[in-house]
């Protein structure tokens, strides 16, 4: 920075009395505050795509044959992860029919499923849900998340097909039981967290076991 920024960012800034210090650590932790919220707007996956490139086995300049940038490269990998958690949920779900389960325990499977993607895939999971969720994709164009939203309307629909009956509609129950897995998870795999999988499976039956007490009311 040189001296004529110097200046003018100290003149846009009026300085504050002494022994107001306290005052400068709160604008500072504001500030941080400001461009984090704008970094999350932001689609830059925190590796380059020579470090990708790297990792494959090739050279840099053939990630351009692929993607023209971290931001594309970004919302394919998004868009992956979305189509591989609904593949995974629907293996589970399509496991459990095929031993009989009704579609309450078909319900089971697929959150199970969602909770066990989520803990093998940290990194993924965060770039699909650590963004602004219009950031993803070209104007216009339908987000990859609805891919799994609707999964999840889906099996609730199916354990309406078979008698269960909530105040709310399938979507509210959906968002429900999606919100519930997805902050239980986060909780879980941060520090608060102990990264026990049992833990994690044990949460799943809980919740899902609320939802369908409330469809039978």
């Amino acid at each position: 920075m040189n001296k004529d920024s110097v200046i003018a960012t100290e003149s846009a800034r009026r300085r504050n009395p002494r022994g107001h210090g306290d005052r400068l650590r709160a604008d500072i932790l504001a500030a941080v505050a400001r461009l984090l919220d704008q970094k999350l707007t932001e689609t830059a996956l925190p590796v380059s795509l020579r470090e990708v490139a790297r990792e494959v086995g090739i050279a840099a300049q053939s990630m351009y044959l692929h993607f023209a940038d971290k931001e594309q490269l970004a919302r394919a990998v998004a868009e992956d992860g979305y189509q591989r958690v609904v593949m995974a949920m629907r293996d589970a779900d399509d496991k459990a029919a095929a031993q009989g389960a009704d579609a309450s325990e078909r319900l089971r499977a697929q959150a199970n499923a969602f909770c066990a993607f989520a803990a093998a895939e940290h990194g993924v999971i965060r770039l699909m849900f650590g963004h602004d969720a219009s950031s993803f994709g070209e104007p216009g164009q339908v987000h990859p998340a609805r891919l799994l939203w609707q999964q999840w309307v889906e099996a609730i629909r199916a354990c309406e097909n078979e008698g269960l009956r909530w105040p709310d509609s399938a979507e509210s129950v959906a968002r429900f039981l999606w919100s519930a897995l997805f902050g239980h998870f986060a909780l879980w795999s941060s520090t608060f967290g102990r990264h026990d999988e049992d833990e994690l499976t044990t949460f799943v039956d809980g919740i899902v076991d609320v939802i369908l007490r409330d469809g039978k009311r």
